[in-house]
């Protein structure tokens, strides 16, 4: 059972060496992945057309928009179309940052996975829009009470 140092000291090296140039290969696959992730950008436009948001990759707005048709708009109405729309942007750059990872063969890669749940958790999908109820008008009585039977508790 001689074993030949030299042999098994060759096979360390060539396996350090190995180790080193996957870690070279795969530090390059990260850096380019952090680079093209660093000029993503996502745009939305809120229903009615009026607020158009554009985020960055941190999420920051790098573009606001608005139409004509905003200023007829209550203040209170159209900022919060401003946020919601800004949110709606925000939420779109976790899955562009994981089709970037994906085009670049780092799927998987535990560095990227980290990446992409701290950008989860810091844009999340945005809350569906809550269906508006009608306005006290004429043509909405349910919530009058001289139509309400007078048994009805």
């Amino acid at each position: 059972m001689d074993r030949d140092p030299g042999a098994e000291l060759s096979a360390i090296e060539s396996m350090v060496a190995d180790w080193e140039h996957r870690g070279a290969e795969r530090l390059a696959r990260v850096k380019e992945v952090t680079d093209r992730v660093a000029e993503l950008s996502a745009t939305e436009s809120s229903a009615d057309g009026s607020v158009t948001v554009t985020v960055g990759a941190n999420g920051l707005p790098t573009d606001i928009k608005l139409a004509e048709s905003a200023k007829d708009r209550p203040m209170s109405e159209l900022s919060a179309d401003i946020m919601a729309t800004l949110r709606k942007a925000q939420s779109r750059i976790p899955r562009l940052m994981a089709d970037v990872a994906g085009q670049a063969g780092l799927a998987g890669d535990s560095v990227v996975a980290h990446l992409l749940t701290k950008a989860e958790e810091s844009f999340p999908s945005p809350e569906p829009d809550k269906p508006k109820t009608p306005g006290a008008d004429d043509d909405y009585f349910d919530d009058m009470r001289m139509f309400r039977d007078k048994g009805a508790k």
